[in-house]
């Protein structure tokens, strides 16, 4: 076959981008390997090439094909940044640092790559470090508010600490952009929450919320409608009992409402030898609902879903956890937040995945939601706290709903019993995802590695119970959210 001529090439490249920016990422990824193949030393090509494959969940192809990108056309910063994402994607912070520190060199007074930098070193558990660059970065621009939210997120801040009189000189300007003041306003809460006083908490919290809220509008129409045709869609499908076989890596979801506990559950988990975590992909329910069909109205029902179909959906979900995992290892945490309701699909999907549902009392879930910042575009409830409660029965209708069906392939975990009696609780867990007891289990705060979620700071410190029932002292505030949810739940609500 003749080799393809340059405008053929740019025009399959074109056609690839192309495919990519409708949401066809497997079609884009497979021609992009065509023309790297005909094309290898365009570079343009693998850095789309690694665009899909980031797409895909697939960071360890996409750094190979950054770096191929990198060699073709060195100190381009798109390439350097997107590299440094995709390291960190698949646990490669070191390197993710390095290529950090090589984007510093070619633009030196860039703040977001200073910012990038101290997040990462925040995640690795680094503080002081991250701490020290977050410090010259207010002090160089006092009024950019992330980066005080960034400041008091992972400590708890005293009453002599510096920043307070400089967020509270910050939040008397009026340059700010309402983006800068909602993050200084989470700030502010955070740190009057740490100083226990609490008259503050709730006055910077709700405007935080509001001004967030107004900027990008939340819905919530629809999605009590939604979830019932998702639980009529999967119920009547059978849900065998776990079966391991040679297929890797082995899946244990871990599943709840954010904040509820599920990180240190994947945390205890990740102590074990034969356990990596791929942390939240993000990826299962998406795939299990196309598998499902039909339409969002009416998805297609589980049991007339083709095995071919869910054996595509498996293969996509374990290459994406293996790519994603920070170990080589036989099973893999992923603790998708949504994963609660596509549970029946995904099972059958993966026949050896098990089910791990964190529940916790739902007024500390809701004000631990309330009072943190979400990134952008995701969990649009967590603006208001009676959204908040809708979110919270939707979550409980579906883990009530799944539950007989899916047997002993789901373990449900109460966070107040597992951090008031760890000893028993920890055993439990690790039996009931079907793992070998390892003593390491009990010492979570032990784990290596970065955590890449707003418990970066907890999950750091031993298993502590001084959470459980934090939101007694903000009854009064909670009221919104408390009678909401006692009105959709029919489920009074008592201390």
């Amino acid at each position: 076959m003749a080799k393809p001529s340059p405008a053929q090439i740019k025009a399959a490249l074109q056609q690839a981008i192309k495919l990519r920016q409708t949401g066809q990422f497997s079609q884009s990824f497979q021609l992009l390997q065509q023309v790297t193949t005909v094309a290898p030393r365009l570079a343009e090509a693998h850095y789309h090439m690694a665009l899909a494959a980031i797409d895909l969940h697939l960071p360890r192809t996409a750094v190979k094909s950054l770096a191929t990108a990198d060699r073709l056309k060195p100190k381009t910063p798109e390439i350097l940044y997107t590299l440094c994402e995709a390291q960190m994607a698949c646990y490669r912070h070191e390197d993710g640092l390095k290529t950090l520190r090589r984007l510093r060199q070619l633009m030196p007074k860039r703040r977001s790559i200073m910012l990038k930098e101290a997040m990462i070193r925040m995640q690795l558990g680094e503080f002081d470090s991250s701490n020290e660059v977050i410090s010259q970065l207010i002090d160089g621009n006092p009024a950019y508010g992330e980066n005080y939210r960034s400041y008091v997120q992972p400590r708890r801040i005293k009453e002599d600490d510096p920043i307070i009189p400089k967020m509270l000189a910050a939040y008397e300007r009026d340059d700010l952009t309402t983006e800068s003041r909602y993050h200084l306003c989470y700030a502010l809460a955070k740190a009057y929450g740490d100083l226990r006083q609490d008259d503050k908490v709730f006055k910077y919290l709700n405007e935080a919320n509001s001004l967030q809220r107004s900027a990008d509008t939340p819905n919530m129409d629809g999605a009590a409608e939604e979830v019932d045709r998702l639980i009529e869609a999967q119920k009547d499908a059978v849900i065998p009992p776990a079966v391991e076989g040679e297929d890797r890596p082995v899946p244990i979801y871990v599943c709840g409402m954010p904040r509820s506990g599920t990180t240190l559950v994947e945390r205890i988990l990740g102590r074990h030898s034969e356990v990596s975590s791929a942390e939240e992909l993000a990826i299962g329910s998406k795939l299990a609902r196309a598998a499902l069909g039909g339409t969002t109205k009416v998805p297609g029902q589980l049991g007339n879903v083709p095995q071919g179909t869910l054996d595509a959906v498996a293969r996509r979900l374990r290459a994406a956890m293996a790519e994603s995992a920070d170990g080589d290892t036989k099973y893999v945490t992923d603790k998708s937040i949504m994963t609660f309701l596509t549970m029946p699909a995904l099972a059958l999907a993966l026949p050896d995945a098990r089910f791990v549902v964190v529940r916790r009392d739902p007024r500390d879930v809701a004000l631990s939601i309330y009072r943190n910042h979400f990134a952008e575009g995701t969990h649009k409830y967590s603006m208001d706290l009676g959204d908040i409660a809708k979110q919270v029965v939707l979550f409980e209708k579906c883990v009530e709903a799944f539950r007989e069906q899916m047997g002993d392939r789901m373990i449900e975990v109460q966070y107040e019993d597992l951090v008031e009696d760890p000893d028993t609780q920890i055993p439990r867990l690790v039996k009931g995802v079907n793992l070998p007891w390892q003593e390491a289990c009990l010492h979570p705060e032990e784990g290596e590695g970065a955590v890449r979620t707003l418990s970066l700071g907890q999950v750091r410190v031993p298993v502590y119970k001084s959470a459980k029932g934090g939101w007694r002292r903000f009854a009064d505030d909670m009221k919104p959210f408390i009678e909401t949810y006692e009105a959709l739940s029919n489920v009074p609500l008592r201390d």
